[in-house]
């Protein structure tokens, strides 16, 4: 019996770190399924290139190049396919055909019944919906437009949690009846846990004793309460140190970072706050390791990869009350009410004052082994949901 041919189409990179996230941790949820190398096949479709740990998984990539006719008779037949076809993935249809894949994730197609292969559509959350000052007029159009089309023409569409399909499932009723979630999990690798976090600390030049950040500076991570909690906290003589991490530009609004640094400084609390920007991942995970406890302050999330880093360490993690974060509910959680500066800066006293310095060898080796089932549980639920098996 062949093995089914599973390809995902890669997004996120550059200006999403979580959603390239979200494709690593699918690729290794799958690839160390027992069932892997005996039912199915991973195929990747992206222009740039994956990591290294991801390639033994990976069975063969494409780039667009691979898409693009080659030699006179194929582009030919390309312009007569375009000429009378108003479909503009006609092409990439005929590769996929060509190449015998038997699902593709995530796509839509028009129109399922006259195509080789099966598919399902991702809608990561509906940020648009409830925080719609943080959008133009124009992506507000393209979302909703892209969404609707998604609801009307997907044979199925994964949602990461509860709240995002409920959605759905208002915004746009024609999803109902083909929608589930696949809340997904982080894969940690061995080498997370062999590195050495006190090294991380000095190469950074960092403090002993610290919280941190790591978020993309966006407006709804809303990194702003945790500068006011930490100006409330030196009424107190309070003055514990953040490290905040993640790329520091939002495109959707560009001179956002200028307003995080000037108010870093407005609030005094610049000898407090340091940003280190974009790290390498393994970096960012020895940080996490090291500090006392993460600062997760969301005003919105699909689901928080940070949130699921910590469930890998059971590392204590400070959260919004948002729903999707009491969805996540991972170990030593503790949550104060998204707008009370009043709240978060009690967790932060008390934290500060309670918590060890990490890394906590004990828990993270509990960690590692509850995730084991965990990502195990994650790649079937891909395969179940999407009726693979």
């Amino acid at each position: 019996m062949s093995r089914l041919k599973i390809a995902l189409l890669l997004k996120g990179k550059h200006d999403w770190a979580g959603g390239s996230e979200y494709f690593e941790n699918l690729i290794l949820a799958l690839g160390n399924l027992p069932t892997h190398r005996n039912t199915f096949e991973i195929y990747v479709i992206s222009d740039d290139e994956i990591p290294d740990h991801l390639t033994p998984f990976v069975t063969k990539i494409y780039t667009r190049k691979d898409m693009l006719p080659v030699g006179f008779c194929e582009r030919i037949k390309w312009k007569i396919i375009r000429y009378f076809s108003n479909d503009k993935n006609s092409f990439f249809e005929s590769f996929l055909k060509k190449e015998k894949i038997d699902f593709l994730y995530p796509y839509t197609n028009l129109d399922n019944r006259t195509k080789p292969y099966r598919s399902s559509a991702w809608i990561a959350d509906f940020q648009h919906k409830h925080l719609p000052d943080n959008f133009t007029s124009s992506e507000l159009e393209s979302r909703d437009e892209e969404f609707s089309s998604i609801a009307r023409s997907a044979e199925r569409v994964i949602l990461s949690s509860k709240m995002a399909e409920a959605d759905c499932h208002q915004f746009y009723p024609d999803s109902k009846g083909k929608t589930g979630v696949m809340s997904f999990r982080v894969v940690p690798l061995p080498e997370w846990y062999e590195g050495n976090p006190v090294e991380t600390q000095k190469k950074y030049n960092l403090p002993d004793k610290f919280f941190i950040v790591s978020n993309q500076f966006w407006q709804h991570k809303n990194h702003f309460i945790i500068f006011k909690a930490l100006q409330l906290m030196q009424d107190r003589s309070i003055f514990p140190t953040i490290i905040c991490t993640g790329h520091i530009y939002d495109y959707r609004c560009p001179e956002y970072s200028d307003t995080v640094l000037s108010s870093i400084h407005e609030y005094d609390i610049s000898q407090q706050v340091i940003i280190l920007g974009l790290i390498p991942k393994i970096d960012q995970i020895q940080l996490i390791r090291r500090s006392i406890a993460i600062i997760q302050p969301s005003l919105f999330e699909g689901w928080s990869t940070i949130v699921e880093n910590a469930r890998c360490f059971e590392k204590p993690i400070i959260l919004s009350d948002f729903p999707v974060h009491l969805e996540q509910k991972p170990p030593n959680s503790i949550y104060f009410e998204r707008n009370s500066v009043e709240q978060l800066a009690e967790c932060m006293t008390t934290c500060w004052d309670k918590l060890p310095i990490g890394p906590e060898l004990d828990k993270e080796k509990h960690a590692f082994s509850k995730q084991k089932k965990y990502v195990s549980d994650y790649g079937k639920s891909f395969l179940e949901i999407n009726q693979l098996v």
